[in-house]
């Protein structure tokens, strides 16, 4: 019924198969890429281009501090957050974000005069914090 209506409207089946396979494949792409984890964004204060007070869902990774978050459904688009500083580490309420697993951890970035939250799956915490770690284990051994 559904390939029937497209077909009427113009649309081929090898279009919808080319699309499909290409979101597929990006999917494929940003999941391989290097301490990449699945989570939630949302600007808490501020603003932030590409960002809003709605929590999102996509992908994140760190390099060095600046998050590279990837924008779900289709993940075409990237948007950078340039991190000044991690502010509080959480866990979430239980209502607050679903489909990120029993525990999932959240924590505040201040970018500029904007904070983010950011929120991602208990397993992933270590990626979701990886940056600010390193700081914290130099920090300690005297570097």
């Amino acid at each position: 019924m559904l390939i029937a209506l497209l077909a009427v409207l113009g649309v081929d089946l090898i279009v919808l198969v080319a699309f499909a396979a290409l979101v597929l494949g990006r999917k494929r792409w940003v999941k391989r890429q290097p301490d990449v984890f699945r989570g939630a964004i949302r600007v808490a204060s501020g603003e932030i281009d590409g960002l809003g007070p709605k929590w999102r869902r996509g992908y994140g990774r760190w390099v060095r501090d600046v998050l590279v978050w990837t924008k779900a459904p289709f993940l075409f688009r990237n948007e950078l957050v340039a991190a000044d500083g991690v502010g509080e580490q959480h866990s979430a309420e239980p209502d607050e974000l679903k489909r990120l697993g029993d525990h999932p951890t959240l924590i505040r970035v201040t970018a500029g005069e904007a904070t983010v939250a950011i929120a991602a799956a208990g397993e992933d915490a270590e990626l979701l914090l990886r940056p600010y770690q390193q700081n914290a284990s130099m920090t300690t051994r005297g570097v």
